[in-house]
């Protein structure tokens, strides 16, 4: 028997029932029914000669059960325990839906529950079930039709920022199809808004309950009565951009949440925002890698990032390539060693690997980058899908100003203890440097107590200045003694840091660093570049609600 692996998922109460039916009906085990279940809608799915015919449950489309929205809010749906083989887990997630801007690791909203489709979708056919939501709903749907209706969805709920992006694509499409002659130009630019588009929609779509509280008011009124599998039949023929459900929708006008269906009357333009920087961001990713994959030696060696405004710089000699398949000799060797990294590349079954270098006078051959290992050692710990981001990082010029995003800080901060470690400042300067951050943290503390004195009474008063030895618990002490407001939850200890004047991770490799150092500034340079990310991200929210939010 293979090795039993024990995992939770959550159910709504009446597929719960539906299950303990099943298992009265076989005379079996509730971990023998389940796994029973998932292996004969496992096998059913993959013997499915279209992927997209496979069937998904109309609850994962709708996200129901709700998870709670605040602390304590009781819960709707029901835990249920699986112990079952790794393998035929493994095999039930990818047979089930997800739904474009899900992943399997993201926060509420956000995470693909791929492993409860797969077994709520097993428990209903072998025994329906419903319940007072589900009641009247098409109970299954296939995949290709489940993405249809999801994105008529999108297309309802699409905020300014996400219809001026799509918009913008369609009409640059229709001006490419009626002319004969277009500039290089103009090409290039429709191109990379198609791409954005389609970014936009197939994989970084937001997410939140108005927008599945849409979704299931679209499946009520479309999906209900005798006209319902029309309808599915309908959507299943229809997923693609150009239907005419989808493009109706998206050229009418921003329409607030009551126009459909939505009970909360919160403005979503700032997820539309980051949703549409992510999709601009991966764009620039994917030009990143091409750009790292086909530079030639007289190509320049500089590129700067629109987003988030980054001056990235490679060595002239360093260069990537992409294989595919396994990775032959020497390079499968070099990754195994250290001497190289590989990335997921855009394409089915490519992959990436970088840096190398081509010897001069040896046409056609490759050779590790020497010294790289402590740099790439400092990725051990990065998830594939995040390699390019850590390649991008050691590459920033940490000392460069950039001029699309003046109001991000783009520096590499080194703990001024760590700066010291590494000869960088002497024991005198880090003490000027620590004074200072305390001085600083003092002041923000007396500001906060001057905000809110008359506010407290005396005993409060007097654990708050007392709190003021201990900065790191400041914060907790003003939340205990009764203080609200953004200014307690943005209070922070400020650091004492060093500003690192030098240029990129590469360039003090080349330089001649020791191992030590490189590999402790490779890591920092992933995170400040993580960090930076997540700004020019916030930033983006900001400047959404600054040209596309609602008007009083």
């Amino acid at each position: 028997m293979p090795d039993h692996v024990e995992t939770n998922v959550r159910l709504p109460i009446c597929a719960l029932a539906a299950l303990a039916a099943v298992r009265e009906r076989w005379g079996t085990s509730r971990d023998e029914t389940v796994r029973r279940l998932l292996a004969e809608h496992v096998g059913a799915q993959e013997a499915q000669p279209d992927p997209e015919a496979r069937l998904t449950h109309i609850s994962t489309v709708l996200c129901y059960p709700a998870p709670p929205r605040r602390y304590g809010e009781q819960r709707q749906d029901t835990p249920l325990r699986i112990r079952a083989p790794a393998e035929l887990l493994r095999r039930a997630r990818a047979v089930s839906l997800t739904l474009p801007g899900q992943y399997p690791r993201a926060r509420r909203d956000y995470q693909a529950r791929t492993l409860t489709d797969a077994v709520v979708t097993a428990i209903w056919r072998a025994e329906h079930f419903t319940d007072d939501f589900l009641d009247g709903l098409l109970p299954v749907l296939r995949h290709q039709s489940a993405l249809a209706l999801w994105q008529l969805t999108t297309a309802v709920t699409s905020t300014g920022p996400e219809k001026a992006l799509l918009l913008a694509a369609e009409t640059a499409k229709a001006r490419m199809r009626n002319r004969t002659v277009v500039p290089a130009d103009e090409a290039a630019e429709a191109r990379q808004l198609g791409r954005t588009a389609d970014i936009l929609q197939e994989e970084t779509a937001w997410h939140a309950p108005a927008r599945f509280q849409a979704a299931a008011n679209l499946a009520r009124h479309w999906l209900t009565g005798p006209g319902a599998e029309a309808f599915e039949q309908q959507l299943y023929d229809q997923r693609d951009l150009g239907n005419p459900l989808y493009l109706a929708q998206i050229r009418t006008a921003v329409r607030p949440p009551h126009a459909w269906g939505a009970s909360s009357s919160y403005d979503w333009t700032g997820r539309g925002g980051t949703a549409v920087w992510r999709a601009h961001r991966r764009v620039e990713v994917q030009d990143f890698e091409d750009w790292l994959t086909r530079r030639l030696e007289r190509d320049d060696t500089d590129r700067v990032t629109a987003r988030p405004g980054c001056l990235i710089r490679t060595p002239a000699a360093w260069r990537a390539r992409t294989v595919r398949g396994p990775l032959p000799e020497p390079f499968a060797d070099w990754a195994a060693t250290g001497q190289l990294l590989t990335f997921p590349y855009q394409e089915e079954g490519r992959q990436g690997v970088w840096p190398l270098l081509r010897p001069l006078g040896r046409p056609g051959s490759w050779a590790p980058v020497p010294g790289i290992e402590p740099v790439l050692a400092a990725a051990a710990t990065v998830p594939p899908e995040r390699i390019t981001s850590f390649i991008e990082a050691q590459l920033v010029e940490w000392n460069h100003t950039s001029e699309k995003e003046p109001a991000l800080h783009i520096a590499l901060d080194l703990p001024a203890a760590q700066a010291r470690a590494f000869g960088f400042i002497t024991a005198d300067e880090q003490h000027r440097i620590s004074a200072a951050a305390d001085a600083a943290t003092w002041r923000k503390m007396n500001a906060l107590i001057d905000d809110h004195r008359d506010k407290l009474e005396e005993p409060k008063l007097q654990q708050l200045l007392k709190a003021r030895d201990k900065p790191h618990r400041f914060r907790r002490c003003a939340l205990e003694v009764g203080l609200k407001g953004k200014d307690v939850s943005r209070f922070t200890v400020t650091p004492a840091t060093w500003r690192w004047p030098g240029g990129s991770v590469a360039a003090e490799l080349l330089a001649g660093a020791p191992a030590d150092r490189l590999r402790w500034l490779a890591a920092a340079a992933h995170r400040s570049s993580g960090l930076l990310l997540e700004r020019a991200m916030q930033e983006a929210w900001h400047q959404a609600f600054d040209r596309y939010g609602r008007r009083m």
